[in-house]
């Protein structure tokens, strides 16, 4: 666990953060401001559900963002991806966000953060379809032993 990429909010300062943006919507359309620390408090929840539904408050923002909300847009976008384990999805936002900005530390540490846990969970996703092959095949191999007894 990375505290810079897995950190979680609060409870209690999401739910500030749902009060401001609900009372806001409420008398009309909430600021970007709002809006954005909204998705951020979203995207750093736990819940997969929360995640989601921030990384849809960014697309929006982005539509209309000027090139440095679009910045944190998109860096917050390849976290939530990340955090959803999309992280086809998230090397493409941190992608493009190093495109414009080559440079940028956030960005490159993210980069290479997700590159380590797609390395780490591949190696285990290997594992566990070669054990279920193995598992599959030693059950496959029983069964013929059992049926060529049968014969006998």
């Amino acid at each position: 666990m990375d505290p810079e990429f897995d950190y979680v909010v609060s409870v209690e300062d999401l739910m500030a953060l749902e009060r401001r943006y609900a009372a806001e919507s409420r008398s009309g359309a909430p600021s970007r401001a709002c809006t954005f620390e909204y998705a951020w408090g979203l995207v750093c929840s736990p819940y997969r559900a929360n995640v989601a539904k921030g990384l849809a408050l960014l697309q929006e923002l982005m539509a209309d963002g000027t090139p440095e909300e679009k910045r944190d847009y998109v860096y917050y976008l390849a976290l939530g991806n990340y955090r959803l384990k999309e992280y086809e999805r998230a090397l493409g936002y941190v992608g493009a966000l190093l495109q414009a900005e080559p440079q940028n530390s956030q960005g490159l540490r993210l980069q290479r953060h997700i590159r380590a846990r797609v390395r780490r969970d591949g190696l285990l996703g290997v594992a566990i379809v070669g054990g279920v092959v193995l598992g599959v095949a030693g059950l496959a191999g029983l069964l013929g032993l059992l049926i060529s007894r049968g014969r006998h």
